[in-house]
Protein backbone atom coordinates (compact mmCIF):
# COMPACT_ATOMS: atom_id res chain seq x y z
CA UNK A 1 0.00 0.00 0.00
CA UNK A 2 2.80 2.36 1.08
CA UNK A 3 4.95 1.21 -2.12
CA UNK A 4 1.69 1.91 -4.90
CA UNK A 5 0.87 5.51 -2.68
CA UNK A 6 4.88 7.08 -3.21
CA UNK A 7 4.42 5.50 -6.94
CA UNK A 8 1.73 7.28 -7.09
CA UNK A 9 3.54 10.70 -5.84
CA UNK A 10 6.61 10.20 -8.06
CA UNK A 11 4.05 10.40 -11.12
CA UNK A 12 2.31 13.35 -9.17
CA UNK A 13 5.24 14.66 -9.45
CA UNK A 14 6.43 14.10 -12.79
CA UNK A 15 3.21 16.08 -13.88
CA UNK A 16 3.68 18.66 -12.12
CA UNK A 17 7.37 19.10 -13.54
CA UNK A 18 6.16 18.46 -16.93
CA UNK A 19 3.52 21.16 -16.72
CA UNK A 20 5.77 23.76 -15.13
CA UNK A 21 8.78 22.87 -18.06
CA UNK A 22 6.29 23.31 -21.00
CA UNK A 23 4.36 26.54 -19.17
CA UNK A 24 8.40 28.24 -18.66
CA UNK A 25 8.89 27.33 -22.75
CA UNK A 26 5.53 28.91 -23.92
CA UNK A 27 6.19 32.17 -21.56
CA UNK A 28 9.46 32.37 -22.94
CA UNK A 29 8.57 31.73 -26.37
CA UNK A 30 5.82 34.15 -26.33
CA UNK A 31 8.46 36.84 -25.36
CA UNK A 32 11.58 35.29 -26.83
CA UNK A 33 10.62 33.31 -29.73
CA UNK A 34 13.18 30.33 -29.64
CA UNK A 35 11.65 30.00 -33.51
CA UNK A 36 12.13 32.78 -35.73
CA UNK A 37 10.07 31.54 -38.32
CA UNK A 38 6.50 29.13 -37.85
CA UNK A 39 4.16 28.36 -39.74
CA UNK A 40 0.10 28.73 -39.68
CA UNK A 41 -2.68 27.53 -41.60
CA UNK A 42 -5.31 30.41 -40.80
CA UNK A 43 -5.06 33.01 -38.35
CA UNK A 44 -7.91 35.52 -37.20
CA UNK A 45 -7.21 39.10 -36.52
CA UNK A 46 -8.55 42.42 -36.33
CA UNK A 47 -5.05 44.37 -36.49
CA UNK A 48 -1.06 42.80 -37.42
CA UNK A 49 1.57 45.30 -37.14
CA UNK A 50 4.85 45.73 -38.19
CA UNK A 51 7.56 46.84 -36.67
CA UNK A 52 10.98 47.43 -36.06
CA UNK A 53 13.33 45.78 -33.82
CA UNK A 54 12.96 49.58 -31.65
CA UNK A 55 9.06 49.16 -31.59
CA UNK A 56 8.81 51.68 -34.42
CA UNK A 57 5.70 51.30 -36.83
CA UNK A 58 6.28 50.16 -40.48
CA UNK A 59 3.21 48.68 -41.42
CA UNK A 60 -0.29 47.27 -40.72
CA UNK A 61 -2.80 44.79 -41.72
CA UNK A 62 -5.89 45.90 -40.17
CA UNK A 63 -10.28 45.97 -39.93
CA UNK A 64 -11.58 49.69 -40.20
CA UNK A 65 -12.03 50.15 -36.58
CA UNK A 66 -7.95 49.08 -36.14
CA UNK A 67 -7.44 51.92 -38.27
CA UNK A 68 -9.63 54.56 -36.39
CA UNK A 69 -7.49 55.60 -33.49
CA UNK A 70 -5.70 59.26 -32.45
CA UNK A 71 -6.24 62.08 -34.78
CA UNK A 72 -8.84 59.56 -37.51
CA UNK A 73 -11.01 58.82 -34.37
CA UNK A 74 -11.57 62.69 -33.55
CA UNK A 75 -12.60 63.44 -37.03
CA UNK A 76 -15.25 60.89 -37.01
CA UNK A 77 -12.96 57.76 -38.52
CA UNK A 78 -12.94 56.13 -41.73
CA UNK A 79 -14.60 53.47 -43.28
CA UNK A 80 -11.67 51.36 -45.09
CA UNK A 81 -9.39 48.28 -43.84
CA UNK A 82 -6.19 47.24 -45.94
CA UNK A 83 -2.87 47.92 -45.30
CA UNK A 84 -1.11 50.73 -44.23
CA UNK A 85 2.48 51.90 -44.67
CA UNK A 86 4.61 54.19 -42.22
CA UNK A 87 7.88 55.83 -42.61
CA UNK A 88 10.77 56.11 -40.06
CA UNK A 89 9.30 57.97 -37.78
CA UNK A 90 6.42 55.93 -37.75
CA UNK A 91 4.13 58.38 -39.77
CA UNK A 92 1.59 56.94 -42.27
CA UNK A 93 3.42 57.18 -46.15
CA UNK A 94 0.86 55.30 -47.82
CA UNK A 95 -1.04 52.32 -48.38
CA UNK A 96 -3.26 49.83 -49.82
CA UNK A 97 -7.22 50.79 -48.78
CA UNK A 98 -10.65 49.40 -50.00
CA UNK A 99 -13.96 49.68 -48.99
CA UNK A 100 -17.77 48.96 -50.68
CA UNK A 101 -21.30 48.12 -49.74
CA UNK A 102 -24.23 48.03 -51.41
CA UNK A 103 -26.61 51.22 -50.53
CA UNK A 104 -30.05 52.50 -51.61
CA UNK A 105 -30.13 52.42 -55.93
CA UNK A 106 -26.70 51.54 -56.25
CA UNK A 107 -23.92 51.02 -54.10
CA UNK A 108 -20.40 52.94 -53.03
CA UNK A 109 -16.89 51.52 -53.28
CA UNK A 110 -13.57 52.35 -53.51
CA UNK A 111 -10.07 50.58 -53.91
CA UNK A 112 -6.92 52.77 -54.03
CA UNK A 113 -2.79 52.35 -53.56
CA UNK A 114 -1.91 55.72 -52.17
CA UNK A 115 1.67 57.38 -52.14
CA UNK A 116 1.96 60.01 -49.40
CA UNK A 117 3.54 63.49 -49.18
CA UNK A 118 5.68 63.66 -45.46
CA UNK A 119 3.24 64.13 -43.19
CA UNK A 120 0.38 64.79 -45.66
CA UNK A 121 -2.09 62.95 -47.07
CA UNK A 122 -1.46 61.53 -50.55
CA UNK A 123 0.09 62.75 -53.47
CA UNK A 124 0.00 60.17 -55.82
CA UNK A 125 -2.94 57.61 -56.05
CA UNK A 126 -4.05 54.87 -58.19
CA UNK A 127 -7.79 54.43 -57.95
CA UNK A 128 -10.82 52.94 -58.56
CA UNK A 129 -14.09 54.62 -57.64
CA UNK A 130 -17.93 54.10 -57.83
CA UNK A 131 -20.77 55.51 -56.43
CA UNK A 132 -24.58 54.78 -58.17
CA UNK A 133 -28.12 55.96 -56.13
CA UNK A 134 -31.26 57.27 -57.82
CA UNK A 135 -30.13 60.17 -59.39
CA UNK A 136 -27.06 58.80 -61.28
CA UNK A 137 -23.56 57.12 -61.33
CA UNK A 138 -20.14 57.85 -61.28
CA UNK A 139 -17.04 55.45 -62.28
CA UNK A 140 -13.58 56.73 -61.87
CA UNK A 141 -10.60 54.62 -62.64
CA UNK A 142 -7.19 56.07 -63.16
CA UNK A 143 -3.77 57.82 -61.99
CA UNK A 144 -3.85 60.77 -59.58
CA UNK A 145 -1.71 63.42 -58.72
CA UNK A 146 -2.06 66.13 -56.11
CA UNK A 147 -0.02 69.02 -54.86
CA UNK A 148 -0.13 69.68 -51.23
CA UNK A 149 1.67 72.30 -48.61
CA UNK A 150 4.16 71.37 -46.72
CA UNK A 151 3.67 69.33 -43.59
CA UNK A 152 4.03 72.64 -41.05
CA UNK A 153 1.09 74.28 -42.22
CA UNK A 154 -1.42 71.18 -42.10
CA UNK A 155 -3.20 72.50 -39.49
CA UNK A 156 -3.76 76.10 -41.01
CA UNK A 157 -4.78 74.05 -44.15
CA UNK A 158 -7.33 71.90 -42.63
CA UNK A 159 -9.12 74.98 -40.86
CA UNK A 160 -9.64 76.40 -44.33
CA UNK A 161 -11.17 73.86 -45.67
CA UNK A 162 -13.76 73.99 -42.34
CA UNK A 163 -14.30 77.35 -42.93
CA UNK A 164 -14.85 76.50 -46.70
CA UNK A 165 -17.61 74.35 -45.62
CA UNK A 166 -19.59 76.85 -44.18
CA UNK A 167 -19.45 79.06 -46.67
CA UNK A 168 -22.20 80.19 -49.53
CA UNK A 169 -21.13 78.62 -53.30
CA UNK A 170 -19.64 82.20 -54.48
CA UNK A 171 -17.73 83.24 -51.49
CA UNK A 172 -16.43 79.94 -50.84
CA UNK A 173 -15.05 79.76 -55.01
CA UNK A 174 -13.63 83.19 -53.68
CA UNK A 175 -11.34 81.81 -50.52
CA UNK A 176 -10.87 78.63 -52.45
CA UNK A 177 -8.99 80.60 -55.28
CA UNK A 178 -7.16 82.81 -52.69
CA UNK A 179 -5.98 80.08 -50.80
CA UNK A 180 -4.86 78.02 -53.99
CA UNK A 181 -2.87 81.23 -55.20
CA UNK A 182 -1.23 81.37 -51.61
CA UNK A 183 -0.43 77.52 -51.65
CA UNK A 184 -2.28 77.12 -48.61
CA UNK A 185 -4.59 74.78 -49.48
CA UNK A 186 -3.94 70.90 -51.74
CA UNK A 187 -4.95 70.82 -55.66
CA UNK A 188 -5.86 67.94 -58.35
CA UNK A 189 -3.45 68.22 -60.93
CA UNK A 190 -3.48 65.68 -62.76
CA UNK A 191 -5.39 63.07 -63.73
CA UNK A 192 -4.38 59.84 -66.07
CA UNK A 193 -7.51 57.32 -67.40
CA UNK A 194 -11.50 57.17 -67.25
CA UNK A 195 -14.45 58.90 -65.86
CA UNK A 196 -17.61 57.49 -66.74
CA UNK A 197 -21.85 57.05 -65.45
CA UNK A 198 -24.73 59.09 -65.27
CA UNK A 199 -25.27 62.78 -64.72
CA UNK A 200 -28.80 65.12 -65.23
CA UNK A 201 -29.80 61.70 -66.96
CA UNK A 202 -27.02 61.93 -69.91
CA UNK A 203 -24.33 59.61 -70.08
CA UNK A 204 -20.60 60.33 -70.37
CA UNK A 205 -17.48 58.15 -70.63
CA UNK A 206 -13.89 60.75 -71.00
CA UNK A 207 -11.08 58.33 -71.50
CA UNK A 208 -8.08 60.74 -70.89
CA UNK A 209 -5.32 63.21 -69.81
CA UNK A 210 -6.48 66.27 -67.38
CA UNK A 211 -4.37 69.17 -66.32
CA UNK A 212 -4.76 71.36 -64.15
CA UNK A 213 -2.56 74.67 -62.98
CA UNK A 214 -1.15 75.39 -59.91
CA UNK A 215 -4.74 76.95 -58.78
CA UNK A 216 -5.97 73.49 -59.11
CA UNK A 217 -7.81 75.34 -62.25
CA UNK A 218 -8.37 73.40 -66.15
CA UNK A 219 -5.18 73.88 -68.18
CA UNK A 220 -5.64 71.23 -70.71
CA UNK A 221 -7.51 68.23 -71.69
CA UNK A 222 -6.92 65.59 -73.45
CA UNK A 223 -9.44 62.61 -74.10
CA UNK A 224 -11.91 60.65 -76.02
CA UNK A 225 -15.36 61.49 -75.15
CA UNK A 226 -18.94 59.03 -74.89
CA UNK A 227 -19.14 59.98 -78.61
CA UNK A 228 -16.17 58.37 -79.61
CA UNK A 229 -15.04 61.74 -80.45
CA UNK A 230 -11.54 63.11 -79.49
CA UNK A 231 -10.96 66.51 -78.06
CA UNK A 232 -7.63 68.82 -77.36
CA UNK A 233 -8.74 71.61 -75.03
CA UNK A 234 -6.21 74.34 -73.47
CA UNK A 235 -8.18 76.82 -71.15
CA UNK A 236 -7.67 80.61 -69.31
CA UNK A 237 -5.75 80.46 -66.18
CA UNK A 238 -9.07 80.40 -64.06
CA UNK A 239 -10.01 77.18 -65.96
CA UNK A 240 -13.57 78.48 -67.00
CA UNK A 241 -12.97 79.41 -70.84
CA UNK A 242 -11.63 77.46 -73.95
CA UNK A 243 -8.94 79.35 -75.34
CA UNK A 244 -8.30 76.92 -78.18
CA UNK A 245 -9.64 73.84 -79.22
CA UNK A 246 -8.03 71.51 -81.93
CA UNK A 247 -11.14 70.31 -83.87
CA UNK A 248 -11.00 67.43 -86.58
CA UNK A 249 -12.66 68.22 -89.92
CA UNK A 250 -15.97 66.90 -90.84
Amino acid sequence: METKLLRQIRVLQLCVLALFASNAFLCTNFFYPLFPQQRFRVIDAERINIREKSGTLKAALSNSEGFNVGQRAEMGGVRFSGLMFYNEEGEETGGLVYYGKTTPGGQDSDVTLTMDQFRQDQNVYLHHEEFKDAHGLRIEDGLSVNARPDWTNTKDEYAIYAELQKLPPERREELQLKSLQAGKISSNRLFFGVRRGIKDSKSYDDAGVFIKNTWGRNAIKLYVDNDNKPHFEIYDSLGKTIVYELKLPQ
